[in-house]
């Protein structure tokens, strides 16, 4: 007769070595299980494979990733881009730039506040190697100008050249930094002097932005006679200079109030008076440069004083392309002079 007894589920389940361990003594045995001779789960041998194994596969992995590299930069030519001009995202109509630059808490700002009768020359952070003139007073922008200026110092690789032509030689030309005139020392204008009757007069430098063996066409004079459509937002003051000019290889800065209130507000200087700057910088070919510039000295109009005043650069060569939305060929900014107190 058959055992008809029924049996628990689960009932002849082995239980299995160490189930009633602590968490320390489990913790202990994954460390080293001297019955296995195992060390963090794994015996010796275990570990010496995997540890080949993984030597191996990263060796092969990176000796794959630095060959795909070098195939890389063979593709590139050397000393200057692969794509210029036309053939790049930046293509052939420069950006005009502005200096002095805003302190970096303010790099996106165009908006240039002065007080009309600071006269502090201590700069903010001074002594710092870095943060020296990384501030809002007047005499911030002198030392942030000053810092960028500092380049031209060096003319290593550079040569004066005599003729304004487009330069075809490999060093590049030294920039007068005499044709600022007063734009060209410290403080640029941005403080006073000790008289009481002494205002701010400000240095606002306008400069090219560098794109490699860009070479800029010069203004036909003729084109101007006759009324080109093309320049007919050129200002008439810059025409009559262009066309009286002795040489017309240059590339020309036109700048004026954007509103009618700005117009009237805005007085300033050339530095050059010429406002044009000579062909002979250009192109740029990488190493060392020194980028021309053209000064604008805010000149003293208590009337003005406190008014925000909006001021646009364009630049003037055959081809150019202006642009406000993208900012293309030209610059804008503010420029605001708070009354003294």
């Amino acid at each position: 007769m058959g055992d008809n007894t029924k049996q628990m589920m689960g009932g002849t389940a082995i239980k299995p070595v160490g189930w009633d361990r602590t968490f320390c003594e489990s913790l202990q045995y994954m460390i080293y299980d001297p019955a296995n001779g195992t060390i963090l789960t794994r015996t010796p041998l275990s570990w010496l494979k995997i540890t080949v194994f993984y030597c191996l596969y990263y060796t092969f992995l990176t000796g794959f990733w630095l060959g795909c590299l070098n195939i890389f930069f063979m593709t590139l030519p050397e000393g200057r881009p692969k794509w210029e001009q036309d053939a790049s995202i930046i293509g052939s109509n420069p950006g005009v730039g502005l200096r002095p630059q805003q302190a970096d808490a303010w790099i996106d700002s165009s908006m240039f506040i002065l007080k009309a009768g600071n006269k502090d020359e201590r700069p903010s952070n001074m002594g710092h190697p870095t943060l020296e003139g990384e501030g809002d007073k007047n005499i911030d922008y002198a030392y942030r100008m000053k810092k960028y200026l500092t380049k031209y110092d060096n003319t290593e690789g550079l040569r004066d050249c005599e003729t304004n032509e487009i330069d075809r030689e490999a060093q590049g030309c030294i920039f007068d930094m005499s044709t600022l005139g007063e734009c060209a020392t410290f403080p640029y204008g941005y403080i006073g002097n000790e008289s009481s009757q002494s205002f701010v007069e400000p240095c606002i430098f306008v400069k090219f932005n560098k794109i490699f063996n860009w070479e800029p066409t010069p203004v036909d004079p003729e084109d101007l006679k006759n009324d080109d459509e093309k320049y007919a937002k050129m200002s008439t003051t810059l025409k009559n200079k262009i066309m009286k000019s002795a040489d017309h290889n240059m590339v020309w800065i036109d700048c004026f109030g954007r509103y009618a209130a700005d117009k009237e507000a805005f007085q300033f200087e050339y530095y050059p008076d010429s406002q044009g700057i000579p062909v002979k910088h250009f192109p740029f070919k990488g190493g060392n440069y020194q980028a021309p510039l053209i000064a604008l000295k805010l000149k003293e109009n208590k009337a003005a004083w406190g008014q925000l005043q909006h001021i646009e650069c364009r630049a003037w060569f055959d081809g150019v392309h202006h642009d406000t939305k993208d900012k293309a060929g030209l610059v804008q900014f503010e420029v605001q002079i708070l009354p003294s107190e």
